[in-house]
C-alpha cells in the first residue's frame, strides 16, 4: 500500500528544512566534498529501495520489521522511520535520545496503529534482538563508525549501511546499494528518479514556505 502524497511532501519538507537551515557553528562547518560523504542523497528513496530489495528476496511488506540504529543527526532517522512505518506490523529504534522520537511513536500509534518500540542504543540489547529475529528483520544502520556495531553479528539478515558505505547511481534508474559486504542493484520507478525526486520535494517546500 504506498502513503498519502501529502505525507510524503511533509516528511519531507521537515528533512529539507533541517538539511539546509540548521545553524552549524563555524569551526564545524563542512566542505562541500566532506558533507557528500557525510551524508547518503538516496535517504528520501527509502522506501522503494527497501520495497525492491524485500521483493528480491522473497520477504512480503507485512513480515518486514526495520530496526533503525540511530546515529550522529536523528533527522534522517525519523524521516526513515516516517517513510517506512504505514502498514508495518512492527518498527524498532535503537537510541541514545528516546525522547527525540516520543512524538513519532504517538503518532505512528493514532495514525496508523503501529506501536514503535524504542530502545537503548545498547550492544547487549542490540544482540539480544538479532539473535531472536526475524527472516523480515532489515537492519538501517544511520551510524558513522563501527564503535557500537563493531563486534555485533548480524548473521544472516539484510544489513543496510546507510554512511559506512557509499550509495552511488549505477545509471539510468539504478542504485548500487551496499547490503552486508555485498551490494544490490535496486531500481526505482520511472515516476521516481533520483535527483528530480529531490528536485520536486525540495520546490514543494520552497512553494509552501
Amino acid at each position: 500500500m504506498r502513503q498519502n502524497p501529502k505525507q510524503i511532501i511533509s516528511c519531507l519538507k521537515q528533512y529539507f528544512k533541517h538539511l539546509f537551515f540548521q545553524k552549524k557553528p563555524q569551526a564545524e562547518v563542512l566542505t562541500h566534498t566532506d558533507e557528500e560523504e557525510e551524508s547518503n542523497r538516496y535517504i528520501p528513496l527509502i522506501r522503494e529501495i527497501i520495497e525492491f530489495i524485500l521483493k528480491k528476496r522473497s520477504i512480503s511488506y507485512h513480515d518486514f520489521a526495520p530496526v533503525l540504529l540511530d546515529g550522529g543527526d536523528a533527522e534522517p532517522v525519523l524521516l526513515a522511520a516516517k517513510l517506512l512505518g504505514p502498514d508495518l506490523n512492527r518498527l524498532i529504534i535503537l537510541t541514545d535520545r528516546p525522547a527525540y522520537f516520543t512524538e513519532y511513536t504517538d503518532n505512528m500509534y493514532e495514525e496508523h496503529g503501529l506501536i514503535a518500540e524504542v530502545f537503548p542504543k545498547d550492544p547487549q540489547k542490540m544482540a539480544e534482538l538479532f539473535a531472536g529475529a526475524s527472516g523480515g528483520t532489515v537492519i538501517l544502520d544511520f551510524e558513522k563508525t563501527r564503535e557500537r556495531t563493531g563486534a555485533i553479528k548480524f548473521g544472516k539478515l539484510i544489513y543496510l549501511p546507510i554512511y559506512k558505505k557509499k550509495w552511488e547511481s549505477a545509471g539510468n534508474l539504478d542504485i548500487a546499494v551496499p547490503i552486508g559486504y555485498n551490494t544490490m542493484i535496486v531500481r526505482v520507478s520511472e515516476t521516481v528518479k533520483k535527483q528530480p525526486y529531490l528536485d520536486k520535494f525540495e520546490k514543494a517546500f520552497y512553494e509552501n514556505e
